[in-house]
């Protein structure tokens, strides 16, 4: 089973609360599919575009009853700007909302 690069368990939004500004993300291991959740970089949001440019990939986590369960995949979705997305539409709005933010 191919695994992401990344885990993203939590967002930060810019002060308008309207596009996301930063993600909290986790190394994978390639071997397992585990992470650290005590190991995360808070990357950008063009760190992570540039990223997932590079072929580098990301898949969000969310965490219920104490359980870490996989989201969806990121994707690049370009309207008026770049969005990171989980689901492709042509909403101009981050729709990462179910995780926590930083």
């Amino acid at each position: 089973m191919a695994y992401p690069d990344y885990y993203v368990s939590a967002v930060n939004y810019n002060s308008d609360n309207t596009h996301i500004s930063k993600l909290r993300v986790h190394a994978v291991n390639q071997e397992n599919g585990n992470f650290n959740v005590g190991k995360f970089e808070d990357l950008t949001r063009p760190q992570v575009i540039e990223l997932i440019r590079k072929k580098k990939t990301f898949t969000t986590i969310v965490k219920k009853d104490n359980k870490w369960s996989l989201g969806a995949k990121l994707e690049i979705i370009s309207v008026t700007t770049d969005y990171l997305k989980t689901k492709n539409d042509s909403s101009t709005k981050d729709n990462l909302e179910n995780l926590p933010t930083i």
